[in-house]
């Protein structure tokens, strides 16, 4: 049960971060490329992470980045950042990544580089009395207050509560799956047994669940790899399979991608797209950067696997993989075809992780995110469920929902869901951040009043 005096600070913060993963971190660095970082923990900033560091946990992945190295380079490099990151500049693991400024990091490498700017902002934050960080501590509960601040209820390794008074929360979670939850909406059953292995793509592309897929596939004989999706995900798990030692004994179209409607391809420029014989339609320029599908095309790894199965210009045909049209079966063939084969990847896209939100009278508010809506409006703040935006709770990071404008380098027919690092730390982190802003403004304008 909450307690408005369980360990309670005695003087509000001005923002508590909920996570301090690339999401939770997204609107701290924006304020630390422009110079604004000392003074927002000078207000008061807390810090929430479950684990022993800041910078997320994307070392666990066996796989390569689908974000150029460039764009998390950028954030070291205004001339405005903050000066206790200055020397990150220089660091060793800062110049591997200078590496792949114009390709793509391992993820490791990733996690590495995101590690040393989370020891940073660990630093800058020690150096503000009103600032503070919490690791191996979990947020249980927001409660809004009476008086206009949230408390967010909290527990440490000790399991002694504690409350944390802000006038703001930013929420950084990370994502769910929801097929994990209940069943997909086409009805399709996922039982997972001896003879059949079930692995989402958030387990299998792990160095832990590689190794698990490479047995599986090891085994599988002349029974499929069925991948469901189109997404970056699926695109992506469908190469990874194919580096697996295993994989070299895989037959014609024995891994098969299963997929509601094609993808979107990313491009740097049109001629790039021609060139590829891509079509492009006017929507999918960004006006911004002139780039093919910036936000919601493949990259990477996902996107080499995409145009080897389409046979492109350049490519080596890939047997071993076959896309095909989810509506060109029944649902009882696509049951069928689950139960026969080997391994069923589903790659069925994320949902933001949520926590109970309860009103100033302790009742439970309903989300939007708890009934597979977007998490998010188009301002980074929470969505109830009937619409309402929470005015001083806001979401950030993987699966919340959150839609970029055209003014953001969004191309105008991307009608997705943006879970970009570098959105994270410019357009999205500035939108929370000017947005905390005006409301400490407010109040203090009301005080003097």
């Amino acid at each position: 049960m909450y307690s408005a005096n369980a360990g309670a600070d005695e003087s509000p913060f001005a923002s508590v971060v909920v996570g301090g993963g690339p999401g939770g971190l997204g609107p701290l660095l924006w304020a630390a490329q422009n110079g604004l970082l000392d003074a927002w923990l000078a207000q008061g900033v807390a810090v929430v992470e479950r684990t022993g560091r800041l910078g997320g946990t994307l070392g666990r992945y066996g796989i390569c980045s689908d974000s150029l190295g460039g764009s998390y380079l950028e954030c070291l490099e205004p001339e405005a950042l903050t000066p206790s990151f200055h020397y990150l500049r220089n660091d060793p693991i800062t110049f591997e990544m200078r590496r792949y400024r114009q390709s793509f990091p391992p993820l490791p490498l990733v996690d590495r580089y995101m590690g040393r700017i989370g020891e940073a902002m660990t630093a800058t934050l020690a150096l503000h009395r009103a600032s503070a960080l919490h690791f191996h501590t979990t947020v249980q509960s927001i409660h809004l207050r009476a008086d206009g601040t949230v408390a967010l209820f909290a527990r440490g390794e000790d399991a002694r509560p504690r409350t944390l008074i802000a006038r703001s929360a930013i929420v950084a979670l990370g994502g769910r799956q929801p097929w994990q939850e209940k069943a997909p909406e086409s009805g399709l059953c996922f039982p997972d047994n001896a003879e059949r292995r079930v692995m989402s793509s958030n387990v299998l592309l792990t160095h832990d669940g590689l190794v698990a897929a490479n047995g599986i596939v090891g085994s599988a004989g002349g029974r499929r790899i069925i991948i469901l999706g189109g997404s970056h995900s699926a695109y992506a798990v469908a190469w990874a399979l194919l580096q697996l030692p295993a994989a070299k004994a895989l037959g014609e179209a024995q891994i098969a991608i299963v997929q509601r409607r094609p993808p979107r391809i990313f491009y740097p420029d049109r001629a790039a797209a021609v060139a590829d014989l891509y079509h492009v339609a006017p929507g999918d320029i960004c006006v911004r950067t002139q780039r093919v599908n910036r936000m919601g095309g493949l990259r990477g790894h996902g996107r080499d696997m995409w145009r080897q199965a389409a046979c492109r210009p350049g490519t080596t045909p890939e047997p071993r993989v076959t896309v095909l049209a989810e509506q060109d079966f029944s649902r009882v063939e696509l049951q069928a075809m689950l139960d026969e084969a080997a391994l069923v990847a589903p790659c069925l896209g994320y949902r933001s992780a949520t926590l109970p939100v309860f009103d100033a009278a302790g009742r439970r508010l309903a989300l939007s995110a708890d009934t597979a809506g977007d998490a998010v409006g188009s301002d980074c703040r929470l969505l109830l469920a009937d619409g309402t935006k929470l005015p001083n709770v806001f979401g950030i990071g993987l699966g919340t929902g959150f839609r970029p404008t055209e003014a953001m380098g969004c191309e105008p027919n991307f009608n997705g869901q943006a879970n970009s690092l570098w959105l994270y730390q410019n357009d999205m982190g500035a939108l929370i951040y000017h947005a905390i802003q005006v409301m400490l403004a407010s109040l203090q304008t009301a005080v003097a009043a």
